[in-house]
């Protein structure tokens, strides 16, 4: 179990919200696990997006796995791309991410699977692929989102096919973003579903 530091109020910031986010991921990655049940999953994120103090996260995380920790990157040589091609993260367990009533993002090289699974409910998730290593082929992306955004940012130069189902909510690609896969070395597939709510797909460089 991961010590807090004791108990904090929520007003010392960064600290306790970092903390939070902790538990909510490893909740997620329990329950990717089998570990706890939907309704424990729901019990104890609800409880965790609520929490005000240090000791209260401690007491949601009591008995979960610590979070996965991803292997150290090989050095980059100098003058190298930010981006490469990883093929090592070909079928690693997905990459899990909640956002339950409070803001979650994924920036810089933080792809570990060619698989991402993304939960949000009365929330805001960002995805930013601009600063990943891709696998050859696709990079599939299941979105869930109820009430809250999505968004995901590809690189101008990464096509992305988009089949999202969205009911009383937006489910869309900009115009500048490449949809024709042919020829692609990496790609990203999108598919999931969103009620009430925004997925968004915009290319950056």
């Amino acid at each position: 179990m991961t010590a807090y530091q004791g108990e904090q109020p929520a007003g010392r910031g960064r600290g306790l919200d970092a903390a939070r986010q902790d538990v909510i991921d490893r909740l997620t990655d329990a329950f990717a696990a089998d570990v706890i049940t939907m309704d424990e999953y729901e019990r104890r994120a609800s409880a965790a997006s609520a929490a005000t103090r240090f000791d209260e996260l401690e007491r949601i995380a009591f008995e979960l796995p610590q979070k996965a920790t991803r292997p150290a990157e090989p050095a980059r040589h100098a003058g190298s791309a930010v981006r490469g091609i990883d093929d090592s993260i070909v079928g690693a367990a997905p990459v899990m991410t909640a956002s339950i009533m409070s803001e979650r993002t994924m920036t810089g090289n933080w792809l570990s699977s060619d698989r991402v699974s993304s939960f949000t409910v009365m929330g805001a998730t960002k995805l930013d692929l601009r600063d990943v290593d891709l696998p050859s082929g696709p990079i599939r992306i299941e979105v869930f989102t109820l009430m809250g955004e999505t968004k995901i940012i590809v690189p101008s130069d990464l096509p992305v096919r988009l089949n999202a189902f969205a009911f009383m909510g937006d489910s869309k690609a900009g115009r500048e973003v490449r949809q024709k896969t042919g020829g692609a070395r990496s790609w990203v597939e999108i598919s999931g579903f969103v009620m009430m709510g925004s997925l968004a797909v915009r290319a950056m460089d």
